[in-house]
Order: structure tokens, then sequence, then C-alpha cells
């Protein structure tokens, strides 16, 4: 072996070895989400907002993450819904949509509360936990979608809270492609703001 070889072969070494370690790291700081139901009923569902289309109606996500929080209540696995979300990426207040459909499946009025200032993920968990706290909740079913879970379960648990992470279905017209494409960017995402300092 000459000393190219020995060169390349020892910085593809170095290479998997940085890129391993790195991998460790993540999954240390950012285990698996708690999905596992420690009790029968929660008291409330804390839905993780997710942008309105730009004529103020539901996108397909926010659909199926309300929907998921609605059948935990029919089935009276929760006692309320916690709508979390600001206006991020338009002039519409994610909660507020979501509530309107929430109302649409059936949820009265009064078993509805909303949050409404949250502009990213972390927001969704700090504001949401002091919106139960105001309330007399104790504990949460926390409701976002496969490829949000991980991040929205570090920040439900940054926040104290006692809670279960529930997953929400994919909506029908998401391909493959574009839920794994959401699951790299969002850990990407998670990644990057690690060695930012916003752990």
């Amino acid at each position: 072996m000459n000393k190219k070889e020995k060169w390349l072969l020892g910085t593809a070494g170095a290479s998997l070895g940085f890129l391993g370690v790195q991998l460790a790291v993540f999954w240390i700081l950012f285990p698996n989400p708690k999905k596992r139901w420690e009790q029968d009923t929660y008291d409330c569902a804390l839905v993780c907002g997710y942008h309105a289309k730009e004529d103020g109606s539901p996108t397909d996500v926010m659909k199926k993450r309300v929907e998921k929080a609605v059948e935990l209540w029919k089935e009276r696995k929760v006692r309320y819904l916690l709508l979390s979300g600001g206006a991020v990426d338009n002039p519409y207040v994610e909660a507020e949509v979501m509530k309107k459909y929430a109302l649409e499946l059936g949820v009265p009025e009064q078993y509805l509360v909303l949050e409404k200032r949250a502009d990213c993920t972390y927001r969704n968990l700090k504001y949401g936990a002091v919106t139960m706290k105001n309330c007399g909740f104790s504990d949460c079913a926390v409701v976002t979608s496969g490829w949000h879970l991980r991040k929205a379960d570090h920040y439900a648990r940054r926040a104290g809270l006692r809670y279960v992470m529930v997953k929400a279905d994919e909506p029908e017209s998401e391909r493959l492609w574009t839920t794994l494409k959401l699951h790299l960017s969002t850990a990407w995402v998670m990644y990057r703001n690690l060695w930012k300092g916003y752990y």
C-alpha cells in the first residue's frame, strides 16, 4: 500500500469515526420519543401547530394533527385539546385555524384551549406548559407528525412535562420521499441548533 492509499484509508476511517461520534451524541441527547402510555387518560392533548394555507384553511399536516387529537378526545383518552401555534408563515394564527377545524369535527368549544404565541417547537412546549399550569392540567399527550416526534419530545422533557408522545397520521397526499426529507431536515435542524447553543 503506497502513501496515497494509506492517506485515503486513514482519512476515510477518521471521517467514519467522526460521523459515528456525532451520531452517538445525537442519539444520546435526543433519545427515542416517549410513546408508552403510563395512564389511561391525560388532562389534555397538546397539539403542535403547523402553518395554515395562504387562504387561512388548514393544511393537510395540520388537519392530521387535529384529527388525531380529536380521536383521543372522542375515545376519552384526553379531557381537553390544547392547540398551540401563533401566526408564523402567514397572518393566520395556527391555534385559531386548528380550533375552527376541531369544532367542525364535533368538539365543543368548552373543551378547546388556545395558546396563540408559539412560533416554533420549543415555544409550543414551553408556552404549552405554562398554559397547562394556568388551566390546572397535570399531564398531556403531545400530538404531532411522525417526523416531528423526536424534536417535540426533546422540548417536552425540557419543559418538565408529564407526557406521552402521540403520532398523527401522515397525509395521504404526502409521498414517501417527502416524509423522509422531513425526517432528515428536522434531524439536521436539531443537530445544528445543538452546536449553536440552542439545546
